[in-house]
């Protein structure tokens, strides 16, 4: 015992700054999560739990799920059964995964590079925004993102064994169980098996044995879809492309719908022109936007607050890692490659668009090139981003955090650069310069970035886990920090509120409320019929509305996907009981969605209780003096 004592001691002692940082990092998102997080209010975590909750009770054959497996909702709704409270359950698990990344990043950077370039990668990720949004937010993603940290910690050492090929097997497997995201880190870590060297034989048993592992621990969501949906994976990129696709027409979207209903895969064939103008957007624009902020609010750039300065250090390093020569064939691929790409981008595309195909593939060719002179542990996770960047762009990419699994190369190469490249470009403009000044400006810049990271993940976690918090300038911002702050109002706790006001009508359990969002219907412990308040004819009668008289099948097919319980096969064909309208949205932004004429039309009825057009048989139940929520109770009997 006194040996093991010792050796937990030395361990760390030796590992006290990571296993320092990644504590401070357990302590402040814990205390936020559990101390300003006190009502469920994310639309996606609420219908993971229950959607979990209906596959254990037997139903799974009626549930849908666009944009995840099983795996998620089952874990959550089996360990809420035990400990009886899904809400503190998703918490644990939410900040548990993130803090384990915290403390993988370290290591897996540590296997490729030094101890400085390590803990500053950690720091990076530890002080990231977006890694305290998602560690603070109950959603399906953190667990799968430790998961896929942890494989490529494995798959990054130094000299990887058979053990090691076997845990990130069975680890992608898992975490593909949840998002299947990680399907795409398993086949890059394959083609990082078969390239490393030339040992074709042991390459191609190291990939057969990583899949076998794979499919052993991902096998069993194959087998449940397809003896209870007759598909081997249950998820449709089509939904992502209906939602959020930038250049659409009206009979591409009926096409998209049509799909969506019939569970058809992904067709690019289908207007070709149409998905190769998204592709193009999403891969040099709109997903680049969420990593380097060109101009968004959500990004997860290791400088959030400027846009395009985050750029720099990681492509500073990548040169830097790449240790490239000025000789004939790298300079020749870089002016071929780069008047071509400009050819391209100014005479076929749009610039304002298509810029950063300028930048990345000369780069990304000159890798190609050198690709002898990268370390070869860092190797997987270039293929893991290049992977990634490419098949995740055939959908629009929303919120930064989703760039997670792909996103430790990030802090590595801006490591490298701050750590080793600066100081090399010091001391050749200053070659008599003191050590000791270069090592303060380097301070001084990390300091810098850390320091911008905290304020910009400040604000961003007060608006989003608060209602009425808004951003009036960075000057104000300052000011108000050394002022008296209104009373704030936290996300969610209308949906307590109201929840609890239904939770005691009779009958509750067994009545349907309609609404936009879940967190009603969850704290009511009634039932939900998901709307937009945009489907129907203009014109139609609320009572049309709310029975669902009017609505295209694949609103109807929508709005079952998302309900409580979930209704794959419009079995159930609920008439609500109670409709909760939200005339104010948070923050005041509203969705682009809710511009329509039927929308607006909704809008201006249900908003205004006296309005002629409401019918005898809407009872106004509440009013929140706060946000102008209504709740109606529809009394069929009258």
């Amino acid at each position: 015992m006194s040996l093991q004592r010792a050796k937990l001691a030395k361990f760390i002692d030796s590992e006290k700054y990571p296993l320092l940082v990644t504590l401070c990092f357990f302590t402040i998102m814990s205390y936020i999560i559990f101390f300003h997080h006190p009502y469920w209010f994310e639309f996606d975590g609420i219908v993971y739990f229950h959607t979990g909750e209906e596959i254990l009770a037997g139903n799974g054959k009626n549930v849908k799920l666009f944009d995840a497996p099983i795996g998620g909702p089952v874990l959550y709704a089996a360990l809420s059964s035990i400990f009886n409270d899904s809400f503190f359950v998703a918490k644990i698990i939410t900040v548990l995964s993130t803090t384990g990344v915290i403390l993988f990043s370290y290591y897996t950077i540590k296997n490729i590079f030094n101890f400085k370039i390590a803990l500053l990668g950690q720091l990076f990720f530890a002080f990231n925004p977006q890694v305290h949004w998602l560690s603070t937010h109950i959603m399906n993603d953190a667990l799968p993102i430790f998961l896929i940290t942890v494989s490529l910690y494995f798959i990054t050492k130094k000299y990887v064994k058979l053990s090691d090929i076997i845990i990130v097997g069975a680890i992608l497997g898992i975490a593909s169980t949840i998002r299947y995201q990680a399907i795409i880190v398993f086949f890059a870590i394959l083609v990082f098996l078969l390239i490393r060297d030339k040992r074709i034989r042991v390459n191609v048993l190291c990939c057969v044995l990583t899949t076998i592992f794979f499919l052993l621990t991902f096998s069993p969501l194959l087998i449940y879809n397809y003896y209870t949906h007759d598909v081997i994976l249950d998820s449709n990129a089509n939904y992502f492309l209906l939602a959020g696709a930038t250049y659409q027409t009206p009979e591409w979207r009926n096409s998209i719908q049509h799909a969506i209903l019939d569970n058809e895969p992904l067709n690019i064939l289908l207007y070709f022109d149409l998905f190769l103008k998204n592709y193009f957007y999403n891969l040099f624009y709109q997903n680049p936007n969420i990593l380097f902020n060109f101009n968004t609010f959500d990004n997860i750039s290791i400088i959030p607050v400027i846009p395009f300065l985050g750029i720099i250090p990681v492509l500073g390093g990548l040169i830097y890692s790449l240790k490239l020569n000025l000789n004939k064939i790298n300079l020749l691929a870089l002016i071929v490659t780069s008047i071509i790409v400009a050819y391209f981008v100014l005479f076929l595309g749009d610039f304002n668009i298509h810029f950063f195909a300028i930048i990345i593939i000369p780069l990304l060719v000159l890798g190609i090139i050198n690709i002898k002179n990268i370390e070869r542990n860092l190797l997987p996770l270039l293929i893991v981003s290049i992977l990634f960047f490419l098949i995740t762009s055939i959908v629009p990419l929303g919120r930064g955090y989703q760039l997670l699994p792909m996103w430790v190369l990030v802090p590595i190469l801006s490591s490298l650069f701050i750590i080793d490249t600066i100081p090399k470009i010091y001391y050749k403009i200053k070659p008599i310069t003191n050590k000791k000044s270069g090592k303060l400006i380097i301070l001084l810049l990390v300091s810098l970035i850390l320091l911008i990271n905290i304020g910009f993940s400040y604000k961003l976690l007060q608006y989003s886990l608060y209602d009425n918090v808004t951003f009036n300038g960075i000057q104000n911002e300052i000011l108000e920090l050394f002022q008296g702050k209104e009373s704030l109002l936290e996300a969610g706790i209308e949906y307590r509120l109201i929840g609890d006001i239904l939770s005691k009508q009779p009958e509750i359990e067994n009545s349907y409320v309609i609404a936009r969002n879940n967190g009603y219907a969850h704290y009511a412990h009634s039932k939900f019929v998901y709307t937009y308040f945009r489907e129907g004819v203009e014109n139609d009668s609320l009572d049309k509305f709310v029975t669902r008289e009017g609505w295209t099948e694949f609103d109807i097919y929508n709005s079952n996907a998302h309900s409580i319980p979930s209704d794959r096969y419009n079995i159930y064909k609920p008439t609500p009981d109670y409709l909760v309208y939200e005339p104010k949205f948070s923050h005041d932004i509203v969705p682009s969605y809710l511009n329509t004429p039927r929308a607006k039309e909704l809008s201006t009825i249900l908003s205004n209780p006296d309005d002629p057009r409401i019918p005898p048989d809407f009872e106004v139940l509440y009013k929140s003096d706060n946000t102008g929520t209504i709740v109606y109770k529809i009394n069929h009997e009258k």
